[in-house]
């Protein structure tokens, strides 16, 4: 599957962290439904996706789940700001959707990789000029493209995606209801046909 998230990944620099992360990261197979962190529970480590997919999710006040990301292989998990700022509690769970291996590392080992030179720290910074943009972006898609709009820049990024997330769990991720889903898959089936 190509990059979803950002473009980061695929930067020059930014094998520099791949690469550290494989030497110095523990190689983890985590099976499909299992979890890499809870919601609110203690978080200490990252991780580089070398072959998987897992989905972000976030349970509101009222008890309802959302998804709201997604990581694919060559990504980090353990969202951006966690590399950046590790914080003890994670605001997000994380499930692997289908099996899928990692090579987990500590926050601390990865602040150590950020203090070696000006090369990792560039990384760093990196890191959050993208995650800014990301946000920015994924905010200006949501006031500016439509569903059906938003629904086919997401097949175009992942088409495999149908393949490993159910139709409610897209339709949460862009915020609408499982028919609105239907509604533009059916339009897009005619489309093809015609």
């Amino acid at each position: 599957m190509e990059n979803f998230n950002c473009q980061y990944a695929t930067l020059a620099k930014m094998n520099l962290l791949k690469e550290y992360c494989l030497a110095h990261g523990v190689c983890k197979e985590i099976k499909k439904r299992e979890r890499f962190a809870t919601q609110g529970s203690l978080v200490k480590q990252g991780a580089y996706v070398e072959d998987g997919l897992f989905k972000y999710t976030k349970t509101d006040t009222r008890g309802n789940e959302h998804i709201v990301g997604y990581v694919f292989s060559n990504e980090y998990l353990g969202g951006l700001a966690s590399f950046i700022e590790p914080s003890e509690a994670s605001p997000v769970s994380i499930e692997a959707v289908k099996d899928s291996k990692i090579y987990c590392i500590s926050f601390q080992e990865i602040e150590t990789f950020f203090s070696l030179t000006i090369e990792t720290q560039q990384i760093r910074r990196i890191l959050v000029d993208n995650s800014y943009l990301l946000m920015y972006n994924h905010l200006l898609d949501f006031y500016c493209k439509n569903t059906e709009e938003l629904y086919i820049e997401l097949l175009n990024r992942c088409p495999d995606l149908p393949q490993y997330i159910p139709l409610k769990e897209i339709a949460s991720f862009l915020q609408v209801t499982p028919e609105t889903i239907s509604h533009i898959r059916r339009k897009l089936r005619q489309k093809r046909k015609s």
